[in-house]
């Protein structure tokens, strides 16, 4: 995977997940499986995703 591609993925992916998170709060098992996935990412896209999902929560 390219640099860019892992940027376009981890953005994606955090915009997924801010969505996820905000629709299905009451949902904690989907959240969970989410979180789960999120911590079995590689720890370069794992770190991309972190600082996506920190600038969406600033928003």
């Amino acid at each position: 995977m390219t640099e860019a591609e892992k940027d376009e993925f981890s953005t994606a992916l955090s915009e997924r997940y801010t969505q996820v998170k905000q629709l299905s709060s009451s949902n904690r098992e989907l959240i969970n499986t989410w979180d789960a996935v999120i911590s079995d990412l590689p720890l370069d896209i794992k770190s991309r995703f972190e600082d996506k999902q920190s600038q969406l929560s600033a928003l």
